[in-house]
Parts: C-alpha cells; sequence; structure tokens
C-alpha cells in the first residue's frame, strides 16, 4: 500500500526537524515503505495531500502538529476525490490535541507502530464553511486567545494559552451580540466566545470532556461576556475540565449552527487562524468522513 509522509520540520517553533529526522529514521529500519514531502510553506501541507489524493496514495501519515493536521485534512476533503485516504499521525507539536484525543501514543516510536499497525477508527470531521476542523473551531476571544498565542514562541501546551488569555483579558472591552441559530434551539445575546468542538481538547486543555469524535454530534461552548474578574475565573475551571460549571456558560450539542454577530470576529480553526473576518457563518458535521489510523 502506498503511504506518503508530510512532515513540517518547523513544527513546535522548529522543534520537528529532530523529530521528523527520528521518526522516518525509525520507520525505515522497521521495513516500512514510504515517500516523503517536506513543507516549505503555510498551506504546502494542504496542496500535498490534495495531490496525495489525486495520485490514489492510500495512508497520508502527518509529522506535525495540529495546525499541519488541519492543513492535510482540508488538502484531503476539499480534493474532489471519491476515496479520500486514511490518516496516520506522529504528533511533533506543541499542543497535539486531536492525537491525544485519539489516545494516539505521544512518544514518538509508539506513535511510529501505531501507524504501522494500521488500526482504523471512523472519526467525524466539523466543517465551519467551506474550512474543516477535527478538534474544535472558535469564534470571539478564544480566537483572539489564539492568534496571540501563536506569537508565545518560548511556551508550550496551554501555557501559551493561558499567558495569551490573561493578556486578551487585561483589554477586553466588549462581547459580540450572536444569534446562534441549531437544532430546534436559539439562542441571542451578547457572548465573548462561542467554542464548537469535535473532540474533547482544545488550546492544551480538555474544553469539553465527555465529547466524542464518533458520535456525529458537535459539542458546544457558549460564554457570555462576563467581566474581567468572572473571566478569570474560568482559567481554574478549564484546568479542572469544569468550565461548563460557571454560570455564564452554556453547553449544548448540535449537527448544525447557524451563526450571526453584529461585528465581525476572527475564526480559528484547530488552533489556526482562519484568514479574514467573519459576521456569519454555518456548522456542519461530517459523520465519519475521515480514518485514522489509532
Amino acid at each position: 500500500m502506498a503511504s506518503m509522509i508530510i512532515a513540517n520540520e518547523n513544527a513546535n517553533w522548529g522543534a520537528g526537524q529532530r523529530k521528523v529526522r527520528q521518526a522516518t529514521d525509525f520507520l525505515r529500519k522497521q521495513g516500512f515503505s514510504f515517500s516523503l514531502s517536506t513543507t516549505q510553506y503555510r498551506g504546502h501541507a494542504r496542496e500535498l495531500a490534495a495531490a496525495a489524493a489525486a495520485q490514489k496514495t492510500d495512508t497520508v501519515i502527518v509529522i506535525g502538529g495540529d495546525g499541519t493536521v488541519n492543513e492535510v485534512i482540508n488538502g484531503l476533503l476539499t480534493s474532489g476525490q471519491s476515496n479520500v485516504p486514511r490518516v496516520g499521525i506522529i504528533p511533533s507539536g506543541s499542543s497535539n490535541d486531536l492525537s491525544k484525543s485519539l489516545e494516539i501514543p505521544q512518544p514518538l516510536e509508539d506513535a511510529c507502530r501505531a501507524v504501522m499497525r494500521g488500526k482504523v477508527e471512523n472519526v467525524d470531521v466539523g466543517r465551519a464553511g467551506p474550512h474543516y476542523f477535527c478538534s474544535a473551531s472558535c469564534l470571539g476571544y478564544f480566537a483572539e486567545i489564539a492568534a496571540r498565542s501563536l506569537g508565545m514562541k518560548r511556551f508550550g501546551g496551554s501555557l501559551r494559552y493561558v499567558i495569551s488569555g490573561l493578556d486578551a483579558i487585561r483589554t477586553m472591552a466588549a462581547g459580540w451580540e450572536m444569534s446562534v441559530r441549531t437544532d430546534g434551539k436559539v439562542f441571542h445575546g451578547v457572548y465573548a466566545v462561542l467554542l464548537v468542538g469535535n473532540a474533547p481538547r482544545f488550546g492544551g486543555l480538555t474544553m469539553l470532556p465527555g465529547a466524542r469524535l464518533d458520535d456525529g454530534a458537535l459539542d458546544c461552548l457558549l460564554i457570555e461576556m462576563v467581566s474581567k474578574w468572572e473571566a478569570l475565573q474560568l482559567i481554574p475551571l478549564a484546568y479542572k475540565k469544569a468550565m461548563e460549571r460557571h454560570r455564564r456558560v452554556t453547553r449544548f450539542q448540535a449537527t448544525s449552527l447557524s451563526v450571526t454577530l453584529r461585528r465581525p470576529t476572527q475564526l480559528c480553526n484547530d488552533g489556526e487562524m482562519v484568514p479574514g473576518s467573519f459576521e456569519s457563518i454555518d456548522y456542519t458535521i461530517l459523520p465519519g468522513a475521515l480514518q485514522i489510523l489509532c
């Protein structure tokens, strides 16, 4: 079976180069056959994945973080091919939320063995407008925090999101007047955050405990605009996997959402910023759209 590795040597701000070398050396020693392509610029992984699908590649293996996986998934699902290649993940990013949600081993050699074993799980994929995501998509202050975190090169995992979050809380002024129409429900008010999740982890933390990647539903958090003091209270709740206990937070499930806002917001999918700003967006879930080696 034809396998292609798409590797991001700049994952985790350059630390990925060593992991790419170690992973490919290990796979070769095990007799695992593959072709290797390394990304050269933002969006390159998406192009490489689309080309792999067009070439009828059986398996695309990602060595990188959540952003690289997101690019690959978007490349595969927008390729126009009827048979989407399976996806393997050898995590080398700073948070690796998707691989942790899927319980893919984090040690490099164990992740390589999981790829070689070839055990497949069918995984749902979320769609925000024309953009796909596997872990989560967010609007409002969570998107602003994600944008700020991309410049926090000295910190990894949840710490860079927390530091960026504290900075966002310090400067936050107004929320977004938002209407969210879901399966039989309508939410309307002034909100700070909409988090649309497909997996339990986002931002290095378990934001949506109990969320499943194979249940055909999106798990969502809607956070009302709060005072700076109340916003600070959300941080320890996030670490305790209990953010939804806050009185200003509503959690619900849906198979689709239609969101409109009175002023534009940034959009973040799987920790990566989607170019532009948005005053409306439609969300849907694609059940079992992807096969991932776990």
